[in-house]
């Protein structure tokens, strides 16, 4: 996926605008590995984006690697103070599907992927997975999807239409006003799925566990699933998510002098959830994550 690549991708609205991922979501994966055997010595980060769970894994683990092959984000990772002054954490540009040199053969304890294996080159990820964990370590992915915005189904409706759709071809319009055309693929499609279709090999892995979870499908919410992500968000918190999606960075690229599209889809919103800009919202986000035992 060659959008983060780009030199002026902005990786801080990126980390700033994202939601993150519950400490009882972390502390699940940690005793699910512990409990199949695996120790802490080692968590490799894949995808790593802006550094946030790379630097999360610190609290669990005596070494962790992050990888990205975007140098904007692994420029973002190197600034922080945390690897100045730590020799626990380091970072690298590097793609998802070639370990760095210095990692050798069966010595990761995890490796994790978050919000990215859809980019992927998925038997040669899974591949380069098998190849460098240990026996019994964890292979663990996982998703936050389109967000819902909580009794209102018109509002989720027109983010997705937005994500997805081309305004072009629906609508007749004389340039694209959304950003379905504008996302890499086949990432996005892939994305689109839930990775439904996908799953590591299990000639090299086991105890392969796929948990997934939406708000209309399933009760219970956090007593669900662990990865439960919610946030009281207003439109100009949303905003900023919207202008960090990959999508827009592309449309807005290619659509300089063109009416900003991300506000559009706000104002949109805003007069179908009847609020102002900055009212908070709730807002859900459908989750999915997989985990892997390596042989």
């Amino acid at each position: 996926m060659t959008t983060y690549q780009d030199q002026d991708f902005d990786a801080e609205r990126y980390n700033a605008a994202r939601p993150t991922y519950p400490d009882t979501f972390y502390d699940h994966l940690v005793e699910h590995h512990k409990s199949h055997g695996g120790s802490l010595d080692l968590a490799l980060d894949v995808g790593c984006g802006p550094g946030f769970v790379a630097f999360k894994l610190l609290n669990y683990f005596k070494q962790v690697i992050g990888t990205d092959f975007s140098p904007a984000m692994i420029g973002h990772c190197t600034k922080d103070p945390r690897v100045e002054f730590s020799d626990k954490i380091r970072f690298y540009a590097t793609p998802a599907e070639q370990a760095p040199e210095e990692i050798q053969p069966h010595t990761v304890d995890l490796i994790t992927a978050a919000e990215a294996c859809h980019w992927f080159d998925h038997p040669k990820f899974f591949a380069e997975s098998a190849r460098i964990l240990k026996s019994g370590g964890t292979l663990a992915y996982w998703f936050y999807f389109d967000p819902v915005f909580v009794g209102n189904q018109k509002a989720t409706d027109l983010v997705v239409e937005w994500l997805y759709d081309s305004s072009k071809k629906k609508y007749g319009d004389s340039y694209e006003r959304f950003f379905g055309p504008y996302f890499d693929q086949p990432g996005h499609d892939i994305f689109r799925t839930t990775l439904s279709h996908i799953s590591p090999p299990e000639s090299e892995f086991k105890d392969i566990v796929r948990h997934y979870y939406h708000p209309h499908e399933n009760e219970g919410g956090a007593s669900f699933t662990p990865l439960y992500i919610e946030r009281n968000v207003s439109l100009e918190t949303f905003r900023s998510q919207a202008k960090s999606w990959s999508g827009y960075h592309n449309w807005k690229h290619d659509n300089p002098d063109k009416p900003d599209a991300a506000d559009e889809l706000i104002d949109k919103l805003a007069e179908a959830l009847g609020v102002g800009l900055d009212e908070p919202l709730h807002v859900v986000y459908p989750t999915v994550f997989t985990f892997a035992t390596k042989k």
